[in-house]
């Protein structure tokens, strides 16, 4: 009979041995495991994206449009230019002053501006010079020097005054005295022959005219003679 001391011993190497082949098996069938990192996904797939050029900015306004405004605009200058009245004329003057009726003829010149320094206003854009007998020197009535500039007086010399505004509109022109330029003596007319005739200097009213070929406006101003001769209105018609 075998000894429970030799059954104790076979059943424990039979555990033993029992141990380690599962032990063989378990290192076996679990390999070390692998370390692996899960990268996050989202719905949308990642794309590189081709770069696109930006449009350029551009003005509503090219090279060649802005030439061509370029070129009306001289050319519109020009056309106003040449639209603006110039030139002299040989014209009759009809109407009164002081009273005293009169008819009598006279220069009526439209010129380029004759200064554009030293103004007491806006720089005129033409002067204009209306010349009738010698005021000054020989008294007549209706006898006057009347111009936007002195250098419209017969023999001016070089010191050339602005007496007055001017303003063109199309063949019109108009021009006003400035009454703080009056004490020039620039602008003068007379009433009368006598050689004690107050000479009148132009203090306000206006001359205006149209000239398209030919000639017609009128002149209308008031002049002041001194505390002595006061004040007096030049009415007249022009034509030529």
């Amino acid at each position: 009979m075998i000894s429970n001391r030799k059954i104790v011993s076979v059943l424990a190497a039979g555990l033993l041995l029992a141990a380690g082949c599962g032990d063989g098996v378990r290192q076996v069938a679990s390999p070390a495991p692998v370390s692996t990192t899960d990268t996050p996904t989202t719905g949308t797939p990642t794309t590189t994206a081709t770069p696109t050029e930006t449009p350029e900015t551009t003005t509503g306004t090219t090279t060649s449009e802005t030439t061509t405004a370029e070129e009306e605009t001289t050319t519109s200058e020009t056309e106003e230019a040449s639209r603006t009245p110039s030139g002299s004329y040989d014209v009759t003057l009809s109407g009164s002053v002081s009273g005293t009726s009169f008819r009598r003829s006279a220069t009526l010149r439209i010129v380029e501006t004759i200064s554009s320094s030293g103004t007491t206003n806006d720089v005129n854009p033409v002067d204009v010079c209306l010349v009738s007998g010698n005021p000054a020197g020989r008294p007549q009535p209706g006898a006057i020097w009347f111009g936007s500039n002195s250098g419209c007086a017969p023999g001016a010399g070089a010191a050339h005054l602005d007496l007055a505004t001017v303003d063109v509109d199309g063949d019109t022109v108009t021009v006003e005295p400035v009454e703080n330029m009056a004490a020039t003596g620039g602008n003068v007319f007379t009433s009368s022959s006598s050689i004690t005739a107050c000479p009148f200097f132009p203090v306000s009213g206006r001359l205006r005219v149209t000239a398209d070929g030919s000639v017609s406006g009128r002149i209308e101003v008031t002049g002041y003679g001194g505390a002595f001769c006061g004040k007096t209105v030049y009415d007249a018609t022009i034509s030529g």
